[in-house]
């Protein structure tokens, strides 16, 4: 078990750059992140806010503002070292990138305007199952009639499949050139049907995971126009 003191954190400027900086699956998540978009473009509806929970770095934020150029966005992070690394990653886009350093499991308690996506990228999973139907209620509070949640990230599994997936999973991706120290992990991973599950009582649509490898899933769902 690791101990308190070994463990990083998000704050640490250092830290959040040598995680950003080498980000193993970055290739990996591109795919998603297109499909993503791909399924927003699909729906027709005219994209005019983005909002992005934990957004870190900003990399899912990115082909958003590119495929939608009339958009504008809301990140929304715990970490001010993480911002700095997103207006470096958005800085094509700032303009149109409005900061807010919160703690996204807070989100029914921010005043955040409507908008036709919510998304979250590898962020929601440090939060316990009630924090995370929490979040979701705020979500389509947010979202707007025929707009989006999706949440890239990581997800469980039954059995120890999951176990199996972390340990081949580096087979399929790059190596980091330093260990990166572990931050904290609180709650098991919620599996990809519990997320839709969380979503659809929330008040969206069913949900669908439009893509998956190893243990990182995108789930979807939609608010009913």
């Amino acid at each position: 078990m690791t101990s308190e003191n070994q463990l990083e954190s998000w704050e640490s400027a250092a830290y959040a750059a040598q995680w950003a900086g080498e980000d193993v699956i970055a290739d990996m998540l591109d795919l998603p992140r297109q499909i993503s978009v791909a399924i927003v473009a699909d729906a027709g509806i005219e994209v005019t806010h983005i909002v992005d929970l934990g957004s870190g770095p900003g990399a899912y934020l990115v082909p958003f503002l590119r495929a939608f150029p009339n958009a504008r966005a809301t990140w929304i992070d715990v970490s001010d070292a993480m911002r700095e690394l997103a207006e470096r990653e958005l800085a094509a886009h700032a303009h149109r990138v409005t900061y807010v350093v919160a703690d996204a499991e807070r989100l029914g308690e921010l005043e955040v305007e409507p908008a036709q996506v919510v998304l979250s990228s590898r962020a929601l999973h440090h939060f316990s199952p009630e924090s995370l139907q929490d979040v979701y209620r705020a979500a389509f509070d947010i979202v707007t009639p025929g707009g989006f949640v999706m949440n890239l990230d990581h997800v469980g599994a039954p059995g120890d499949w999951e176990q199996v997936q972390r340990r081949i999973r580096a087979q399929f991706t790059s190596d980091r050139k330093r260990a990166l120290k572990p931050h904290r992990h609180d709650y098991p991973l919620a599996r990809a049907d519990e997320h839709g599950a969380w979503m659809e009582a929330a008040g969206f649509g069913p949900a669908d995971t439009p893509w998956r490898m190893f243990y990182s899933a995108l789930v979807v769902a939609r608010k009913a126009s």
